[in-house]
């Protein structure tokens, strides 16, 4: 039996739940492209795709990327997975003002402060945790849309 590494295992993992919920889906197909186009939808590489925490961190400490750069990237990654290609739908909600937090981290970070090693990491959290911000708690279901939690959940605040 050969191995499997990590990107054919996701791979795999996507193409299994597009099994489960879509009938008569063949997993091993490329992807199609959005409704109403003809060509098969290639989804673009992604430069930071492999990138680790420890990864990401030195680069930003090398001046590679900066907090900023590494946010667009991963919010252009969600457009294309979520909604241009294949739709997956898999972030509901993005954090309104997570350009201009990732612009006060890049801040902290020239001027040499630091609040540890997830300092400036983008961190998706499922919308079960409590985020006092601009963002809803609905544990995915449309009868809490727009609940918002007076205080963050402890994760989250330690996530802070």
């Amino acid at each position: 039996m050969s191995e499997m590494n990590r990107r054919d295992f996701i791979r795999t993992g996507v193409a299994s739940g597009a099994v489960i919920s879509v009938p008569g889906c063949n997993p091993y197909e490329e992807p199609r492209a959005p409704t109403g186009t003809t060509r098969p939808f290639q989804i673009p590489d992604f430069p930071l795709e492999e990138m680790t925490i420890a990864d990401l961190s030195s680069a930003m400490g090398r001046g590679d990327y900066t907090c900023r750069e590494i946010m667009e990237l991963y919010l252009e990654r969600i457009e294309i997975l979520d909604r241009q290609g294949p739709q997956l739908f898999s972030v509901l909600e993005v954090n309104p003002s997570a350009l201009s937090t990732a612009d006060g981290i890049d801040r902290d970070l020239r001027n040499g402060t630091s609040k540890g090693p997830l300092h400036g990491i983008p961190v998706l959290l499922k919308d079960n945790i409590d985020t006092a911000d601009q963002m809803s708690t609905t544990a995915g279901s449309t009868a809490l849309r727009g609940s918002t939690p007076p205080r963050d959940a402890f994760i989250a605040d330690k996530l802070r």
